[in-house]
């Protein structure tokens, strides 16, 4: 690495007990930077976060992996990976790692960088987030500029859940819940963890278009969550009508590949699909 990563390479491994020459993180130009962790290249890939009125107030981060003998590898395939090889926690890190180094290079300071959490990591570790603070520290980040996404329908022991969502706060990151409406979902466990915000998943607004009727029932569910104090984000728009009828049920923040596909940190900040319909 060349010498702006000279500090931050030791802050890593003192707190993190990750070596970044061990990972050959580079700067790879338009992919930005990357690194190699068991056989697979990793890179990060940015999708705005949008208010209803266009305004890009943050960036969730996804992870984008591939090998040699398999190509492209969708991020639970990544992850399982480290499962699989008992490494879930350092492959964690390094990847939250390369999210926020991206982020910080492209990106302006005052937006809100989206990362998910690996399910499992919720209930396998203690004192959530304080060994990545340290990070943030480093580049002048305040972890309330950081929203945590969960996925609280994937994690069943709610003890250790709440556990999770209370050690996060507690050092000031934002909490969302990610793809609440799946089968697994429970509305009064959701509201139980107050997350900052909620996202829908997206089969929700994409099922409206076949069962209109539905578009009531997500109407009430968004006033309870705006009577909780919850913003509601409606992810997963795919068409204008999808776009339409987000906005008319009232959502916060809006979320899709109809308004922007997910681009690797080095490509054009907020190019909007449809920048026109936003302002309409």
């Amino acid at each position: 690495m060349a010498h702006p990563y000279k500090y931050l390479r030791l802050l890593l491994r003192n707190y993190l007990f990750l070596d970044l020459d061990e990972y050959n993180l580079i700067d790879a130009g338009r992919e930005g930077l990357v690194c190699n962790f068991m056989g697979m290249r990793l890179s990060s890939a940015f999708q705005s976060v949008l208010r209803a009125d266009g305004k890009v107030v943050g960036r969730e981060a996804f992870l984008r992996s591939s090998t040699l003998e398999h190509g492209e590898l969708t991020p639970d395939a990544a992850f399982d990976e480290a499962v699989k090889a008992n490494r879930l926690v350092l492959f964690d890190r390094l990847v939250r790692t390369i999210h926020l180094l991206n982020h910080s290079k492209r990106f302006p300071e005052y937006e809100l960088l989206f990362l998910n959490v690996h399910p499992r990591l919720l209930t396998s570790v203690s004192d959530h987030g304080r060994t990545f603070e340290q990070i943030l520290h480093y580049y002048s980040v305040d972890t309330s500029r950081v929203v945590i996404e969960i996925k609280e329908s994937e994690v069943k022991d709610s003890l250790r859940l709440e556990e999770a969502v209370s050690n996060y706060r507690s050092l000031g990151y934002k909490i969302a819940v990610d793809n609440f409406g799946t089968a697994q979902s429970s509305l009064e466990r959701m509201l139980k963890l107050k997350p900052d915000i909620v996202k829908l998943d997206g089969t929700l607004i994409r099922a409206t278009e076949y069962t209109p009727s539905l578009t009531g029932v997500i109407s009430s569910l968004v006033d309870k969550f705006h009577n909780n104090g919850v913003q509601v984000a409606i992810t997963g728009i795919e068409t204008a009508g999808q776009l339409k009828t987000a906005s008319q049920l009232g959502a916060d923040l809006l979320q899709g590949y109809y308004l922007e596909r997910s681009e690797s940190s080095a490509d054009k900040r907020s190019q909007l699909c449809r920048p026109e319909l936003l302002a309409a």
